[in-house]
């Protein structure tokens, strides 16, 4: 469990986080939602230590992650980037190796650990163990950097617009073999986006962040159709015919109809 208490972070005379407190239960898939300049990259990299909290607590498993050395704590929490982040002088097979070695893994363990994973990434080792990350595609350097996120069995996942580089059918595909990865139906996960449709597809919970703050958090069903303000409201209807669709049953056909209704009035508004 992460447990998050009264965090405030200020950057010269702006507060990007504000007095913000929550928690993530064991296993869940969390979503920090919310426009450019809302605060969810610098709340994500404070359960990390990449950003100290001016105040507040954030405790993983019950230990407070102050009381750890930083290097040490990272190498217990997966990070995935959005543009990798893979070292470009590495091959693949030593991209991924990277925290495992660390940890003083032997290389036999450490090159079944890497082929395993490949496998289950769609990406034959015999292949691309050798490679570099510049022969690789995009959605394949983005498999790579979910790969080294996940070597040495991290029970924590930090994903920071980890398919926001990817053009729309790779990141379909990438999004597509993340979500059928058996590796992280027990990892506690916390995914960071600007895509709505994203979050409604991926989180189990979203927070929804404005100006440092959180302005609601729940599943998306309680989001889209319990909204607690006009800014909820508003920050979904664009998207709320899709999104009413996406998360109906095909034979739920009164839900169905008030969704073709609710786009009818906003078309002819």
């Amino acid at each position: 469990m992460i447990e998050v208490k009264n965090i405030t972070k200020t950057f010269g005379g702006f507060r990007a986080v504000d007095d913000i407190s929550f928690s993530v239960e064991a296993g869940e898939n969390m979503i920090f939602l919310g426009k450019s300049g809302c605060g969810k990259t610098t709340l994500l990299k404070m359960i990390n230590r990449l950003i100290e909290p001016d105040t507040g607590e954030i405790r993983i498993d019950g230990t407070v992650v102050n009381d750890q050395d930083p290097a040490v704590l990272r190498r217990k929490i997966g990070y995935v980037l959005q543009n990798t982040g893979l070292f470009p002088h590495y091959t693949v097979a030593e991209n991924i190796a990277v925290v495992p070695r660390l940890l003083g893994w032997d290389k036999d363990k450490i090159r079944e650990r890497t082929r395993t994973l490949l496998e289950k990434l769609h990406l034959p080792p015999d292949k691309y163990f050798s490679s570099y990350p510049h022969q690789l595609s995009g959605g394949q350097q983005q498999r790579i950097g979910l790969a080294r996120a996940l070597a040495a069995y991290p029970p924590v996942l930090l994903m920071d617009e980890p398919f926001g580089a990817l053009d729309p059918i790779t990141r379909a595909s990438v999004k597509k073999d993340f979500k059928e990865l058996d590796e992280l139906r027990t990892k506690t996960i916390i995914l960071v986006t600007h895509d709505v449709q994203e979050a409604f597809e991926l989180g189990d919970r979203i927070c929804l962040l404005d100006k440092g703050k959180i302005v609601q958090m729940g599943k998306p069903a309680e989001l889209l159709y319990h909204p607690a303000n006009a800014y909820v409201t508003d920050f979904f209807e664009d998207q709320r015919f899709q999104l009413e669709v996406k998360m109906m049953d095909a034979t739920d056909y009164p839900a169905l109809m008030r969704a073709f209704t609710h786009l009818k009035n906003r078309t002819n508004a």
